[in-house]
């Protein structure tokens, strides 16, 4: 609201009365924050202290921080505090930590593991080389398993009064188990096979010969 207040005075040519009217605001406010305006180009003074007690982490202290969590996205609060004591010569509390933590705008969430066995040079070969064999993005063809049996649509979790658990009766047979083969394109599910039981090296093959075979086979004489 501050910030207004020259802008409605140098900009728009309202006066101190109608700034005050506009903003429900008491003359004293006006005539200081424009005083602030023509000292210090805010509409503040910025040269005052602030209130409170002075913080503990400096600048410095908080770009460790920052970077000991970039290197290690996994640390504890209390191995923070640790570092902080080691490298820093800082002594803080948890709670201050924590803090300051929210002050940075970092939170603590659930990790998104990558594979540090990846090698970003093959994967782009990789993706080179499926550009140059594959350039009609209609000749993907995807398959993968999926499973079901009477366990399947069991929900892992529930509601219970703080202090009880949660108990529900469920069977524990697992029941007969079906395998379910579907075969994904940019067309959607175009074939799929439904086996009782696990799959195997051979009725797999059976059934790239049976369903995926016929599919290419129907694909070829209809679109050449």
């Amino acid at each position: 609201m501050k910030a207004r207040i020259p802008v409605l005075h140098y900009e728009f040519g309202y006066k101190v009365k109608d700034i005050c009217v506009l903003l429900n605001i008491k003359k004293t406010l006006v005539y200081q924050t424009l005083q602030y305006t023509r000292c210090y180009g805010v509409a503040y003074n910025n040269h005052t202290r602030r209130c409170g007690r002075r913080r503990i982490l400096t600048s410095v202290d908080l770009s460790f921080i920052r970077s000991l969590l970039n290197r290690k996205r996994c640390t504890y609060l209390d191995e923070i505090q640790e570092q902080l004591i080691i490298c820093r010569g800082v002594h803080i509390s948890i709670p201050t930590l924590w803090r300051s933590l929210r002050r940075l705008c970092i939170s603590n969430k659930c990790v998104s593991a990558r594979a540090l066995e990846r090698n970003d040079i093959l994967r782009s070969a990789f993706m080179n080389r499926i550009a140059t064999d594959v350039p009609d993005p209609r000749m993907f063809m995807f398959i993968d398993e999926a499973a079901k049996n009477d366990r399947t649509s069991a929900r892992l979790k529930g509601w219970a009064p703080i202090g009880a658990r949660c108990v529900q009766r469920r069977c524990f047979v697992r029941g007969k188990r079906f395998s379910i083969l579907p075969v994904l394109t940019l067309d959607g599910i175009v074939a799929h096979d439904i086996i009782e039981g696990s799959v195997t090296a051979s009725r797999f093959l059976q059934f790239l010969k049976e369903l995926v075979v016929s599919i290419l086979c129907y694909h070829f004489w209809t679109f050449g």
